[in-house]
């Protein structure tokens, strides 16, 4: 598996059968942001998967959907608030007359819905923010699911507890909130091969939080931070980055690896690269 960091929460997962986006923004090496650079040299002898967790801004940019005359085979796993959000994209008897996939290659899932086809398995869980996050998992040359290859894409799940503006009812409410779907997933699944999880220094003194109790509840073998790119101003954002790899501070000493990707297009491969 390799993994490649393009911006923000937009990771790049490529197998030997697929390639797979997860929350696609932009892209800041690119001159145009609906046409990324990778876009050009992605494998075209196998599936583009094409996930989107949720339709905030900074996790859905709907120049995707022009991709579907780019790319011979791409498949869109959408969180069913993106179906409401981007109806216009997704239904034929709309108004809009731009750019829009077959419906053969969308798949909508609900928190709590499963979908499997020929090369995947995918897990919709809930999020505590809005949509969805997703367990992603590969199947072998059997077609039974290979957890060491399963990649996880929390989306905006997290331990959002802004302490300092918070009564401790609402932090009470927001940690049990996130427990609650952490156990969903763990009973679900006791290893995560590739975890890809927001570690936003923005929320406060907790900040890390959610990172560290997502990695006590379930084996992570290789653990990413993301969603660190919210600032305003170029030394905010270097502060959020340099926060976000505080491996330190929330770290499972007794298994894993933690693995910063913080430059667009920089990535990771048996190893690291």
């Amino acid at each position: 598996m390799e993994i490649t960091y393009i911006h923000h929460s937009c990771f790049l997962a490529q197998g030997d059968k697929f390639s797979i986006l997860f929350d696609y923004w932009t892209d800041p090496t690119a001159t145009d942001a609906r046409h990324p650079r990778f876009l050009d040299t992605v494998r075209r002898d196998c599936p583009l998967y094409v996930f989107v967790s949720h339709h905030h801004k900074d996790h859905f940019n709907q120049a995707i959907f022009r991709w579907a005359s780019e790319h011979p085979d791409i498949r869109y796993i959408l969180s069913d608030d993106i179906a409401r959000f981007a109806r216009h994209y997704l239904r034929s008897e709309s108004s809009y007359r731009g750019p829009k996939p077959n419906p053969d290659q969308v798949k909508v899932l609900k928190p709590g819905e499963n979908y499997k086809d020929d090369i995947l398995e995918i897990h919709a869980f809930g999020s505590t923010d809005c949509g969805c996050s997703w367990l992603v998992t590969p199947t072998d040359e059997s077609g039974q699911p290979d957890k060491s290859e399963s990649i996880f894409h929390a989306g905006d799940l997290n331990a959002w507890i802004w302490i300092e503006e918070s009564t401790p009812e609402e932090v009470e409410e927001a940690t049990s909130a996130y427990s609650k779907i952490l156990k969903e997933i763990a009973n679900t699944t006791g290893r995560i091969g590739y975890c890809l999880f927001p570690v936003d220094s923005r929320i406060g003194s907790h900040w890390y939080l959610g990172a560290e109790m997502i990695v006590r509840e379930i084996a992570v073998d290789h653990f990413f931070p993301m969603h660190f790119t919210l600032a305003d101003g170029e030394e905010e954002k270097c502060k959020r980055i340099e926060d976000a790899c505080r491996f330190d501070l929330y770290a499972n000493r007794k298994h894993g690896e933690y693995i910063a990707l913080t430059t667009p297009y920089t990535g990771y491969l048996n190893g690291g690269k």
